[in-house]
This record gives structure tokens, sequence and C-alpha cells, in this order.
């Protein structure tokens, strides 16, 4: 009796120790407080929840756009790899998962065996094996809870490439349009210079000016012909990386011949909520990949403390198949192990340290993550704010330059200015209407920042996060 009651006390203390044990070993995630810009608007001010639209491009009005964007996100070998990486991470969240449910085993065997002065002898047998491990510290399912978070944070990983190519081949598209609104620009300069060389010619023939304003003039075409090859140029390098971001080779290169004149900028309102950071992809992947370290951690404290595992076997064995069902030939096992580690080299111990430290890198990749997304916007919203007025600029200097050279012409006509007024005005104004062109593609790009820098649209959610309860 005395030796039962000793026994009895030594279970209650070890459950004790274990439970006392258990209290310390997880600990719940708590995302880290991130300091928002004072200027920021909080709550849903400014901008409506909903925006920026998820297939955001088409608010520039351009049906080729919304074509290639379409094509390129069924077809680009970065979103299918993107695609894989996902489904490598759902088995592998699947494997994480399976120490949560009873392993089960079955097995059959048929032998024959004969010993020295006996007959021999034949036997068959089946059995069931099944073992599970009690989930004392939580080990098991912080494991599943990692293998969840990492999933997420391979789905957020997809989105923010489908965002990257979005912006990407937008920017790509409005490049090539500028390069189309640039060689036309060039081009029109190209028939001004020739006019003026005519000009020139006539009046020289008239002897009113002499054969030096006449090669001026036809210096001033050749640099006018020899603008228009880079352009070209860069215009084939523009569809090759459009052709590229469309998984196409350059043969099938697309050959738009928009303008980029032609295409609206959206309209941005004012406000931006700091509630669209947090649905950024790399912030939610960012924070996913915490969580995952923060369980991580967890399992690794629990991988110190002693295993509980409960065993079954069971099944028949008889000398034929006839009898192997029949009673008496059947037998089981129950075991339940309690394992620990005693001496390891400090191997685990080691490891608990790692997952400290990894945790505590990524709540800094976290908070990095969440600065570098206020930049981001903030330097969007500057370049949409200030590139509109210097457009605006921009295009009145190049209507008076216009006008200048509209003038010089007439003057020189009526011989009341020099030819170098003429040029003069010439080359101002093919310097003008550069600026423009280089100064809209700027704004095209820069609304193309804010809408990356926003997520693009993305509500934040993916295929799997509703489905999984022990990720974030």
């Amino acid at each position: 009796m005395t030796m039962m009651m000793t026994g009895s006390r030594c279970i209650v203390l070890l459950a004790a120790s274990l439970l006392a044990g258990c209290a310390g070993v997880s600990e719940t995630y708590q995302r880290p407080s991130a300091e928002i810009p004072a200027r920021w608007s909080v709550g849903g001010a400014g901008q409506r929840a909903d925006w920026p639209d998820r297939q955001w491009w088409s608010a520039f009005g351009s049906r080729e756009l919304d074509a290639m964007i379409g094509d390129a996100l069924d077809a680009n070998h970065e979103v299918r790899a993107a695609a894989a990486r996902v489904a490598q991470a759902r088995a592998s969240a699947r494997i994480a998962s399976a120490g949560l449910y009873p392993a089960l085993g079955a097995d059959a065997s048929a032998g024959r065996s004969k010993s020295s002065g006996a007959n021999a002898r034949n036997s068959v047998g089946s059995g069931l094996q099944a073992s599970y491990e009690i989930d004392l510290w939580g080990l098991n399912r912080e494991t599943a809870k990692a293998g969840d978070a990492a999933l997420l944070a391979s789905e957020f990983g997809q989105e923010g490439v489908r965002l990257s190519l979005t912006a990407d081949l937008a920017n790509a598209y409005f490049l090539l349009l500028s390069i189309n609104d640039r060689l036309r620009t060039a081009e029109n300069n190209l028939s001004v210079a020739r006019r003026l060389l005519e000009l020139v010619e006539v009046q020289k023939q008239a002897g009113r000016v002499s054969a030096l304003e006449v090669e001026r003039q036809r210096s001033q075409v050749a640099s006018s012909e020899a603008a228009i090859a880079p352009l070209r140029q860069q215009r084939q390098v523009a569809r090759d990386s459009l052709a590229l971001l469309l998984a196409r080779n350059p043969d099938r290169a697309p050959d738009s011949q928009e303008a980029l004149r032609d295409l609206a900028l959206p309209t941005i309102g004012a406000g931006v909520p700091a509630e669209l950071i947090e649905r950024r992809p790399d912030v939610r992947q960012a924070e996913a990949n915490l969580v995952a370290a923060n369980a991580n951690l967890n399992a690794a404290r629990a991988a110190v403390l002693p295993s509980l595992t409960l065993g079954f076997g069971g099944g028949w064995q008889a000398a034929t198949i006839g009898a192997l069902l029949d009673s008496g030939s059947g037998f089981y096992s129950l075991a339940a192990t309690l394992a620990g580690t005693i001496f390891d080299g400090g191997r685990k111990r080691g490891q608990v340290e790692v997952a400290a430290a990894r945790r505590v890198e990524l709540v800094e990749n976290y908070l990095g993550a969440v600065r570098a997304a206020f930049r981001d916007v903030d330097d969007a919203l500057a370049g949409i704010e200030q590139l509109a007025m210097q457009e605006a600029q921009q295009a009145a200097a190049a209507g008076h330059a216009r006008e200048a050279l509209r003038l010089a012409e007439l003057r020189y006509k009526a011989g009341a200015v020099d030819y170098g007024t003429v040029l003069d005005a010439q080359r101002t104004l093919l310097s003008a209407e550069s600026a423009v062109d280089q100064v809209r593609l700027a704004r095209f790009g820069a609304h193309v920042g804010l809408y990356r820098a926003l997520g693009g649209g993305w509500d934040g959610s993916v295929p799997s996060a509703g489905a999984t309860t022990r990720g974030i």
C-alpha cells in the first residue's frame, strides 16, 4: 500500500511539473507596433477603403494595356514560378501538421521455417500498429502553425510577384507609348527643319543670305535625322521588354501605335489611410514570416522537454490463412513511453537560441517593410504633385517656343532678323517638346508607383487564408 501511494504521488508530482512547465513554453504572437507618420490619416479617412481598385491599370483607359496584363498574368514565367512555390509551401504545411494526428500502419507476413530435428513450420500473420504523441508542450501544434504561416508567406509573395509584374508591364507600356510620342515630335521637328532649309535656299538664290546660313540649316536637318535612329532603337528595346514580361519571343513583341498623350491620368484623392499600407503583399509576407518564426521558437522550446507517446500493436498469427481469424490467434500490446534528452551537447538549447535570434531578425524585417511602404507612398504622392506642376510649366514653355519659332520665321522672311535667331528658336522648341514628353512619362510612372506602393488594389486576402485557423 505504501509503495502504491508513493507511486501515485510521483505520478501526481510529474503531471504537475509537466503542466507547470507548459505554461512557460508557448509565447502568443503579437504584431510589432510600427510608428505611423503624423501627417497620415488613420481610420479610413480620405480615400475609400476599397481604393485603389484591384484592376488599377484600367484607370488609365487603355484597352490594349488591359489585354496585355491579362495575358501576362497567365503566361509570365515568374508568376508561374511563384505559383509553384505556393504549391511547395502547401505540401510542406501538410507535412508540418501531420504530427497532430495518430500514425497508423498495417503489415502482413507469410513464412516457413525449419530447425534441426524438427518439422518445418508454416506461419502467416497480419497486424496493425498505431502511435500518437501527446502534445504536452504544443510542439506539434506550433510546428503546424509555422507551416501554415509559411504557406501564407508564400501566397503573399505570389501576390507581390503579380503586383510587380503588373506595375513593370504598365511602366514598359507607357515607355513604349512615350517613345512613340517622341518619335512623332522628332519627325515633326525634321519636317520643320526641312521646310526652313527650303526657305534658306530660296533666300540664298535671291542673294539675301550666304552659303553659311544654308550649311547651318543643313546641319540642323542632319541632326534632326540623326535623332530619329536612337529613338527607333529605344522603341525596339521597349517592345522586347514587353515581350519578355508577356513570356513571348522578340518576334512576337507588341507593336502598339498608341500615344501616351491620348491616355488619361487617374484622379488621386486627398489623404491615404495608414491601413492601406498593412495590406501590401510584402508587408503581409514579412508578418507571416514573423508568425512562422514565433511558432518555430515555441516549437524549439517544447522540443527541449520530454515527450509522451502512446503505442498500440495488435493482429493475428497462425499456421494457415484459414486459421488466422480463429479465436486464440489474436494478440495486442499497449505502451506509453515518456522520453527526454539528458545530454545532447547543447544542441536543443542552441536550436532555441537560433529560433529566438531569427525572430528578432524578422521583427526588424517587418518594421523595415512598414517604413519602406510609408516611404514609397510618400515619394509617389510627392512625385504626382510636383510632376503635374512641372508638366504644366513645360507645356507652357513649349507653347511659347512654338510661337517664338513662328514669329522668328516671319521676321526672317521680312528681313527683320538674321538666320541665327531662327536657328535658336528652332533648337529651343526641340528641347521644350522633348522635355514635355519626358515629364509626362514621369507622371505616369509616379501614378504606377503609387498603385504599387499601396499594394495595387489587392484586398489583402489569399486563397488559403480563410481556411487556416492556426495562421495569422
